[in-house]
């Protein structure tokens, strides 16, 4: 007796005891080893949101201009149709091998808004389509579990996962694996097994949602322990969807290793298997590779293209076996064998877009959505051979994302070098808006962001590397920048590509392309410090980059310590959001040079008058003369007063929008910190709210106060209600208990409240006159916060909650400062202070 007619139910598999059958369907007696036809298997792979073959963000279809780029399911969808009618649709197979719903707009769109009536647009497709069964990959999990289950929910496939398990169980999380029943052409009923495992690197991309939730299992455990329970329900034919490529040469695995790519290993330890369907990878060289299993017998690997670059199509032949079932011919004349249904050879079906509407068309007006202001224009067009600042954005959102995600490891400190090439030169950002697109056109391939750890002696390789690119001068020779770069080489008989040259921020240096290949870089320092060749540097770069592409030295074996699998393109986009500005005078820093000489050490400039947001400080009430004075930040911004890292001594900060920048010493230059908080119509509040000895933001909207005690964004930790909308707030310790609370002015009133909390006041008192301008400050060094006024230029300071004459006046400043108080030297005493615009 054998086991038939098995059907997917939630991972349950209903069998029902059939004799088996010897007849063919004309009726004639078969025999062992008479073939009875061939199913056909079509999987498809990391699509990465590609239903259309349109790239949304060049406003093309992919393919455009280079055929052999083209793709989409929209043509593929034709590829399977056409296999249908030839094969017969009962014979022919269809799987998908995961990471189907991330990595394009399309998909971004749709998380972004997805409620809980929505579909997501992949699964609309993959139901259209008819897809048997498909595995989870690594980046289904991106947008949390409940999406995830949504995800599940819209499908009318199962979503396999065999690895996948309920943390501190052995109870799979997901289907683990599915019958599926299918007819040959000759009316032979055939079932196939198929199980699915995923890489198991989501434990540590995903962890913000999978830590303590699930556990992840080595994916060839999974397939070792449902083997068996395929086999006995009755599978003629078994097939795992991995989503894992195939292993790294030279690579043995031990048993608990939780390795990213395991399809070799999986086979290599497991008997039964038919066909492998791996991924995740993006290998477009591996349609067809025949692997060996633990008994010596082959099995077919087979990696469809990513991006919807080609199906995989199977022919699976099959004969009887000595009890009559089907089996899968194995032998030196006939076996599995894979081929690629490419892209660019079918046409577009016309249904796909109106299936995976009204995502489609809200793509299409998101990639033309302004995304930021420039504050000028910014092009590509000389990147090739001098520092620009639009090269330099690409490297300012990569550091900041690389040094937000290493906060509080070993690497924290770290000197973090960003790796950014010129892709096009003729990006650019013209003054005004700046859109998605412009995004797109200035970062044109889809990479992810990594850091890996080099030493001091490989970052000076890696930049004599990218020097290649030059092509060779005499020295001190004068040149046209135009005619010195992709240089020709035996190996790049049509030049470097521009592509290939990496440009580096945080480290300076200079190209002397008078030199040698290997001798080229020169003055290589970070922050004025030579580099050493054993030093420690965090090196941000590209997954292409990291990869071994372009050939570039060290990266490829280098320990990885960044690989969140983010998109380059999509953190620059979601930086232009939220800093609503794009502005050279934020990040632009010319570190590197080309020329035919060696620069030489040059004498020190004499000093230059400081010109535009300038502040005067002073470190006394006795003298009039300031004495710190630098400029930071632009004109228009609004200014604060801090101790922002809780060292004791007051520094700057400035809003611009809702984007703060913060410095932690009295200087100009780069924010040691930057984030974004509130309203940008918000009125802000500086203090001590908990007293640990570090300033933080609060807003007020009316009278309702939210305090926050770290600096970020986020909600409030603190929320009361104090006075009145139109009373003016000053922030102070005025009991001395190292916690900072609000007093309000009401005309000439001042009521101070000890505590965050609304009620009465605990002192009340008048004090100067209507047009006196007041603020809050420690004077004298007791400890306790009283109020001074300021009247024209004069400071009217009183050390005690009471009215009358002041304690002591000082005339400081112009009119027309704008006045700040501060402790600037850390002597526990606040002082004057000026900005004034010159």
């Amino acid at each position: 007796m054998r086991l038939s007619r098995k059907l997917w139910a939630g991972g349950i598999v209903a069998a029902v005891a059939l004799a088996p059958s010897i007849a063919s369907a004309t009726g004639d007696v078969e025999a062992a080893g008479d073939e009875i036809g061939h199913l056909t298997l079509l999987a498809s792979t990391d699509l990465h949101g590609t239903a259309a073959g349109y790239d949304y963000y060049t406003g093309a279809d992919f393919g455009a201009t280079n055929p052999a780029n083209t793709r989409g399911m929209d043509r593929l969808s034709t590829a399977i149709a056409e296999t249908r009618e030839t094969d017969g649709a009962d014979s022919v197979l269809l799987l998908d091998n995961g990471d189907a719903n991330q990595g394009n707009s399309l998909a971004s769109v749709y998380h972004a808004n997805r409620t809980d009536g929505t579909v997501d647009p992949m699964a609309a497709l993959f139901n259209h389509l008819d897809y048997d069964a498909g595995v989870v990959g690594n980046h289904e999990f991106n947008y949390g579990l409940d999406d995830l289950a949504q995800y599940e929910d819209n499908l009318d496939m199962p979503v396999l996962g065999a690895n996948v398990l309920v943390a501190d169980t052995e109870d799979p999380y997901l289907t683990p694996w599915t019958m599926v029943e299918k007819t040959t052409a000759d009316g032979h009923t055939v079932n196939v097994g198929i199980i699915g495992v995923v890489t198991p690197g989501v434990r540590i991309w995903d962890s913000q949602y999978v830590e303590g939730v699930l556990d992840f299992q080595p994916p060839v455990t999974a397939v070792q322990r449902y083997i068996p329970e395929v086999e006995a329900a009755g599978a003629d034919v078994i097939v795992v969807l991995a989503h894992t490529g195939l292993d790294d040469p030279g690579y043995v695995w031990t048993e608990g290793d939780l390795e990213e790519d395991v399809a070799t290993t999986i086979a290599k330890n497991t008997s039964g298997i038919d066909v492998i369907v791996g991924g995740h990878s993006h290998q477009t060289n591996n349609v067809q590779v025949y692997l060996e299993n633990a008994q010596g017998d082959e099995v077919l690997f087979t990696q469809p293209g990513f991006h919807g670059r080609f199906l995989s199509s199977v022919d699976i032949p099959l004969q009887l076996d000595e009890e009559g079932d089907p089996e899968v011919v194995w032998s030196d004349d006939e076996k599995p064998t894979a081929q690629a249904l490419q892209a660019a050879v079918y046409d577009v079906d016309p249904e796909i877009i109106d299936v995976i509407q009204p995502w489609y068309d809200n793509t299409l007006e998101w990639v033309g959505q302004v995304v930021a202001q420039a504050t000028e224009t910014m092009p590509a067009t000389t990147s090739v051979y001098e520092d620009t600042p639009i090269v330099d954005f690409i490297s300012k959102v990569q550091t900041d994302e690389v040094e937000r995600a290493l906060a509080g490891t070993e690497y924290a400190g770290l000197p973090v070098i960003s790796v950014a090439a010129p892709f096009s030169r003729t990006a650019v950002f013209s003054e005004g808006d700046v859109t998605v697109a412009d995004m797109a056109a200035l970062y044109i391939y889809d990479n992810t962001l990594m850091a890996v750890e080099l030493s001091g002696a490989e970052l000076k390789d890696y930049l004599e590397y990218a020097a290649r690119y030059y092509k060779q001068v005499e020295e001190d020779a004068e040149y046209d920048p135009e005619d010195i770069t992709n240089a020709v080489y035996p190996t790049v008989p049509n030049g470097i590509p521009d592509y290939s040259y990496d440009i580096l921020s945080g480290v300076d240096y200079h190209i002397n392309i008078s030199k040698d290949l290997g001798e080229r870089i020169e003055k290589l320092s970070i922050d004025g410090t030579p580099v050493a060749a054993d030093d420690r540097i965090v090196l941000v770069l590209n997954n292409y980059r990291q990869s071994g592409g372009s050939g570039y030295p060290h990266v490829v074996d280098a320990p990885i310590i960044y690989d969140e699998q983010k998109s380059i393109r999509d953190l620059m986009i979601d930086w232009a959001i939220t800093n609503e500005t794009i502005d050279p005078a934020d990040f632009f820093v010319e570190n590197w040079t080309v020329s035919s000489s060696t620069v030489l050490t040059e004498e020190p400039e004499q000093p230059v008058p400081l010109k535009g947001n300038v502040f005067h400080l002073s470190n006394s009430w006795t003298s009039s003369t300031g004495d710190v004075s630098f400029a930071f930040g632009k004109r228009g911004d609004q200014v604060f007063v801090g101790d922002w890292d809780g060292n004791g001594t007051d520094t700057l900060g400035v809003r611009r929008g809702n984007t703060f920048y913060l410095m932690n010493s009295l200087a100009g230059g780069n924010a040691d910190k930057q984030f974004n908080y509130g309203k940008a119509t918000d009125e802000i509040l500086v203090g001590d709210w908990d007293g640990d000895g570090t300033d933080t933001l609060g807003v007020r909207r009316g009278n309702t106060y939210f305090l926050k005690n770290t600096l970020a964004g986020g909600n409030a930790d603190e929320q009361f209600n104090y006075g009145k909308a139109t009373d003016e707030a000053l922030v102070g310790d005025w009991d001395g208990d190292t916690t900072d609370t609000i007093a309000v002015r009401r005309g000439t009133t001042f009521h101070v409240v000890n505590a965050p909390r609304g009620g009465n006041a605990e002192v009340s008192y008048n004090y100067g006159r209507l047009g006196d301008r007041a603020y809050a400050g420690d004077f004298d060094g007791d400890g306790v916060d009283t109020i001074a006024l300021v009247r024209g230029t004069t400071f009217l300071i009183n050390n005690s909650h009471v009215g009358g004459p002041a304690d002591s006046t000082l005339n400081y400043g112009r009119s027309g400062d704008s006045v700040i108080i501060g402790d600037w030297d850390g002597d526990g005493t606040d002082t004057p202070g000026v900005n004034r615009i010159q």
